[in-house]
Order: structure tokens, then C-alpha cells, then sequence
């Protein structure tokens, strides 16, 4: 038995199955005794890699389900694919530099960790093949972290898009419109 769930409505059986339950060290989850349990279940998010997990330790599992929406709410969904970008460029540094820790470790540590500093999250997300390369070759055999914008990397705001925005010929239709109906009116006034 990996482990054992309790949800009854006697509270001193579910005690005894606790007790139980750890004479065998199986762990142990209590429905409405926190205090009684080994784990507690949370409320997840997930996107691609990114997994979050929030838990009341039992104190309130509504609780939870309300900050895992104002969580939900505050990303942009660009961090799961960032994150899965940048697990492409850490996988291709350590390639290039291999071992694990020592100096070269540490110095892969510093320059990852500067690098995710100094570029934004949308820029993250947007690296490619050819922008890991550059990386690699100008940034980490520099020891320096190249900006996006030195990459020739372009990146679009949430809300903005290249070319003519789709909604600007009826908003420009309608304005034209109107102008033509006030002439119309002007000159049948005089």
C-alpha cells in the first residue's frame, strides 16, 4: 500500500486508522483532521512545464481554488513557453559545457541566471535555433549576455500586431461615412 485516505464522519476511527498507518509508515491524508495528515492535495496550474501548486495544509481548500484564480489570472500565458525556450538553451549550453558542478557548473549557474534577468519574458519566448547559437557563440564563449535587441530579435507587445490593424477599414469606412453625411447635411442647410 503506497498510501491510505480517510474521509469519514468519525473522527477518532480515522484518528486510529492514522496511528495505524504510521506504525507501517504509509503515509496519510485525513479528510478534516489537518493536523492528522502526512500530505495534503492542492490546486494546480499548469502550463507546459511550468507547474504550480498551492495548498492550505488543510486550513481551506476553497481557499486554495481562490488564489490558484488570482494566480491564473496574473500570468500572461507566455511563461510556459519562455520557460520550455529557455530549458532548450540550458540543454544546448550544458552540451557545449558538460559537468557537473565545479566552476563550470557555477559559471553556466551565473550566466543562465543573467541572462533570464536581463531578457524579458516575451523575449524568452520567442528565442529560436539561430538566436540559441548566437547566444552560445557571442554570449556564453564571451562570458557576456547579448540583449535580444542585438540578436535582431523583434518582439510584439500583447494588443499589437505588424501591418494594418484588421478593424482599421471599418473604423476608417464609418468615419468617412459620417463625414459624407454632414457635408450632405451642410450644404442642404445653405
Amino acid at each position: 500500500m503506497d498510501m491510505v485516505l480517510t474521509a469519514l464522519d468519525d473522527v477518532e476511527l480515522s484518528r486510529e486508522i492514522c496511528n495505524m498507518c504510521r506504525k507501517s509508515r504509509i503515509p496519510v491524508n485525513a479528510a478534516d483532521i489537518p493536523d492528522s495528515c502526512d500530505f495534503y492535495f492542492g490546486s494546480q496550474i499548469r502550463d507546459g512545464p511550468l507547474q504550480v501548486m498551492i495548498s492550505t495544509n488543510g486550513n481551506g481548500p476553497k481557499m486554495a481554488n481562490l488564489v490558484k484564480k488570482r494566480l491564473q489570472n496574473a500570468l500572461t500565458g507566455i511563461e510556459g513557453p519562455a520557460i520550455t525556450k529557455v530549458g532548450e538553451l540550458r540543454a544546448q549550453l550544458k552540451a557545449r559545457a558538460p559537468g557537473v558542478g565545479g566552476e563550470v557548473g557555477k559559471r553556466r549557474m551565473k550566466w543562465m541566471t543573467s541572462l533570464c534577468n536581463i531578457w524579458g519574458m516575451e523575449e524568452l519566448a520567442l528565442l529560436d535555433n539561430n538566436m540559441i547559437q548566437q547566444l552560445l557563440d557571442d554570449g556564453w564563449e564571451k562570458d557576456r549576455v547579448p540583449t535580444f535587441v542585438e540578436l535582431k530579435g523583434t518582439c510584439l507587445k500583447p494588443g499589437f500586431s505588424r501591418g494594418i490593424s484588421p478593424t482599421i477599414g471599418p473604423v476608417l469606412g464609418f468615419a468617412t461615412g459620417i463625414l459624407l453625411t454632414l457635408s450632405a447635411w451642410w450644404i442642404r442647410r445653405r
